[in-house]
């Protein structure tokens, strides 16, 4: 067959549980259009880090990939002029951030296929659609029961699990039985162990589709190993023969399990109602696309503390029979438990020894104290827990804050998911399984009432096949711690961080403030010298007004009183004129600051004025005298005085010579 001819390129198996962190780093133009170069990372490991490109375009893609989740993402509108500026490509960076930060912060988001092929496309950019396709058709080869059928989409969270439809072949004309036959390209590609026609059910370890409900439809899932895949491949066809023979009421019996050297095929019994989360989420069509159904469900519901009781322990005693069969669960969540006839059922048992990661990896991983195969079903456990009682997932790894529910209830989920007992330790199966709460709400055990009916818990492994499951787990434990220690040191290489750029940064605060004090203070010196300037200019600029008007009206005084002076000199004046003169009072004169200032050593305008007098008229204490006089006079008399002198006439004074 041609299909078979192309060998599927196994890579490095990688946990897809692992969170990847983007970071836009740089923005750069290539052939006239943006590209952004996105730094991304797988887990705390700096080490683990590469780089892709990535254009608008790409951003849009993931966009409408991702709508059929109902979530509204925060992608910026598309914008065709102006894009190439600048400002804008700045602003469209931070926004395309925070469109991935919002995509990889949500679980389901980041788990999904478009998102890990986005941030990774080396990893993710096969076609596993194909691949589980060819391995399914290599496992059902040359198997007389069962044809496979159409694929049922991504119906699951798991990107590397892939579900068919599945059906009875007719029977065949010939009433011989015919056996289990291996062909030559099955000896080294593929063995399955299936449940045969007739007489091919051996120890009865595999069902017969004539005991089979003829209306149950049946569904086959293909899965790949995953990195805790510990066990040879020559030894999982023994454990996973016995899976086939395990009977339990609260596990889904395996119809058929095939593995090949790259993953396995089981076939089981499809449930047309759901899983416990489609009925918390009010799924109505459980074969909906998984970013459908849980990406924002129209609804949620809670269950009853009865119910919440009841299915709480068929769990616990489900757990407890495989540990005490040396086989651990490890893929307990709320859509790998179906509910049939207020019965609980756990679904994907062979999850455990493909080595695949569990759905609350993500979470435990965070505490070191959870590291053993029991706690971590406990922990599991926990959350199933808070999920039925609440209606809605705890989306943190521990819990903040319990409300609304009986305070049994409360101390169990506390002694789980409480930041304490994380650090501190969990408790057991069998402590769990004893609470008062179970006591309180749960109906009698169903294991009780069924193994009175008949139907006892079987369940046998070789010991050789424990040792190989105990080895396994050792190795699987180990693993854990080491990712474990690495999340611890990246969290305190983070706190360090934090603490240095705290510090730096009030360091840098510190300089800022200092700084800007000081250019406050000397704004504050600049602006009040500023102010004094003014105010001296204005001051002077008013004196220098008074003064000249001062000094104008002095002025005009003394050259009145000069020329007087001058005309007495010239004309030889008789004593009778002094006489006139001295009746009239002149008022002390005051020089103008000016004036003062600009001539610096020279007297007064009063005192220069009575010295020229002096010098020149023969009666030198007469203007002093009645200077003196004036100043004792009233104002009307010297104003009089000021405007006679100004109005002097000089020329119309004329030299007379006398005959004496």
């Amino acid at each position: 067959m041609a299909i078979f001819a192309s060998r599927y390129e196994r890579k490095l198996q990688l946990d897809d549980t692992e969170e990847i962190s983007c970071e836009i780093s740089t923005v750069e133009e290539v052939d006239g259009h943006t590209e952004y170069l996105l730094r991304v990372q797988r887990g705390p490991n700096k080490e683990n880090s590469w780089n892709v490109l990535r254009r608008y375009n790409d951003f849009d893609k993931l966009h409408k990939c991702l709508r059929i989740s109902g979530i509204e993402l925060p992608l910026p509108g598309k914008r065709y002029f102006g894009n190439m500026r600048p400002d804008f490509i700045a602003e469209r960076k931070e926004a395309l951030q925070i469109f991935i930060n919002t995509v990889l912060m949500n679980p389901i988001l980041a788990s999904s296929l478009p998102a890990k092929r986005f941030v990774d496309p080396e990893s993710y950019s096969q076609s596993f659609h194909d691949h589980a396709m060819q391995n399914a058709m290599l496992c059902l080869r040359n198997d007389t029961m069962w044809a496979l059928g159409p694929t049922m989409g991504a119906i699951g969270w798991r990107l590397r699990k892939h579900y068919f439809k599945v059906t009875p072949k007719p029977p065949e004309k010939s009433g011989s039985s015919k056996l289990l036959v291996k062909s030559g390209s099955q000896t080294h590609q593929s063995k399955h162990f299936a449940s045969g026609s007739g007489n091919s059910n051996g120890s009865g370890n595999s069902m017969d589709a004539g005991n089979l409900d003829p209306q149950a439809e049946m569904v086959a899932e293909w899965l790949e190993y995953g990195p805790d895949k510990l066990v040879d491949e020559k030894e999982i066809s023994g454990i996973l023969k016995s899976l086939m023979g395990l009977q339990h009421p609260h596990i889904e019996p395996i119809v058929l399990a095939a593995h090949t050297e790259s993953g396995c095929l089981v076939i089981r019994r499809f449930h047309k109602h759901g899983s416990l989360k489609d009925m918390l989420c009010m799924v109505t069509t459980p074969k909906n696309p998984f970013l459908n159904k849980y990406g924002n469900p129209k609804g949620r519901t809670a269950l009853s503390m009865k119910q919440v009781a009841t299915y709480g322990r068929q769990i616990l005693d489900a757990l407890i029979f495989l540990h005490s069969k040396g086989y651990a669960y490890g893929h307990l969540h709320a859509g790998n438990v179906v509910i049939v006839d207020d019965c609980v059922k756990l679904l994907d048992i062979e999850n455990y020894v493909l080595g695949v990661p569990a759905f609350y990896r993500p979470f435990f991983m965070q505490h070191s104290k959870i590291h053993a195969i029991e706690t971590i079903d406990v922990y599991c456990f926990g959350h199933v827990l808070f999920e039925m009682a609440m209606g809605y997932p705890l989306q943190e790894s521990v819990v903040r804050q319990i409300n609304e529910c009986p305070e049994a209830l409360k101390c169990l989920l506390e002694s789980i998911l409480s930041k304490e007992a994380c650090k501190a330790g969990l408790p057991t199966l069998e402590q769990l399984s004893a609470h008062r709460f179970f006591s309180q709400y749960a109906t009698p055990s169903a294991v009780a009432a069924e193994s009175q009916g008949g139907e006892k818990p079987h369940f046998k492994l070789s010991l050789n096949a424990k040792e190989l499951l105990k080895q396994a787990a050792i190795k699987s434990e180990t693993r854990l711690r080491d990712e474990q220690k690495s999340v611890k040191n990246q969290k305190r290489i983070v706190r360090v961080q934090e603490l240095m750029s705290s510090e730096e940064e009030k360091r840098k605060s510190k300089q800022k403030a200092k700084l800007e004090h000081k250019q406050s203070k000397l704004k504050q010196q600049g602006s009040l010298q500023t102010n004094n300037g003014r105010l001296s200019l204005v001051a002077a600029s008013s004196t220098s007004t008074t003064s000249s008007s001062t000094a104008t009206t002095a002025t005009a005084a003394a050259v009145g009183l000069l020329n007087t002076a001058d005309s007495f000199n010239r004309s030889d004046s008789t004593p009778e004129e002094p006489t006139l003169l001295a009746g009239l009072k002149s008022p002390p004169l005051t020089p103008a600051p000016h004036l003062c200032g600009q001539q610096g050593d020279l007297p007064t305008a009063g005192s220069s004025m009575a010295s020229s007098v002096g010098r020149q008229s023969s009666t030198p204490n007469m203007l002093s005298d009645d200077g003196d006089a004036g100043g004792e006079e009233d104002e009307p008399t010297r104003s009089a005085l000021l405007e006679s002198i100004c109005k002097f006439n000089r020329g119309s004074l004329r030299k007379v010579r006398s005959n004496d």
